[in-house]
């Protein structure tokens, strides 16, 4: 999952080293995101934010030149997404969207619950 190369050491640095208009957009997503995932955490993994949940990888973000990206780290989640979402493109277990038009509180509520349940599963 190495993207284009923003090293950062917090979520911040990273959101603060990428162009403008993504970093908003991305800050709003993981916003999103801290709203909906009890006890979330904030990391850096594989160079990129990482929300934690239960002490798992949840879901990440970044930037790419023409997209931002929320990686769902969950292939199956990607594919029961499919025809589900009516916005972003998935792309793998990748959900892409554009920085001008950031995914909705509904869609990032979906990804997030549909995610936690699979952590859930697993860890009992």
């Amino acid at each position: 999952m190495v993207r284009e190369g923003y090293p950062a050491t917090t979520v911040e640095e990273y959101l603060d080293a990428v162009p403008p208009e993504q970093g908003a957009a991305l800050r709003l997503v993981r916003d999103r995101l801290l709203q909906v995932v009890p006890g979330a955490e904030e990391v850096i993994s594989y160079q990129v934010p990482t929300i934690r949940y239960r002490g798992t990888g949840l879901v990440a973000l970044s930037v790419a030149k023409s997209h931002c990206s929320l990686h769902l780290m969950s292939p199956p989640l990607a594919t029961s997404l499919a025809g589900v979402l009516d916005e972003g493109k998935l792309s793998g277990a990748t959900l892409q969207f554009d920085a001008a038009a950031p995914l909705s509180a509904a869609t990032v509520r979906l990804v997030a619950e549909r995610r936690m349940a699979e952590v859930d599963a697993r860890l009992g």
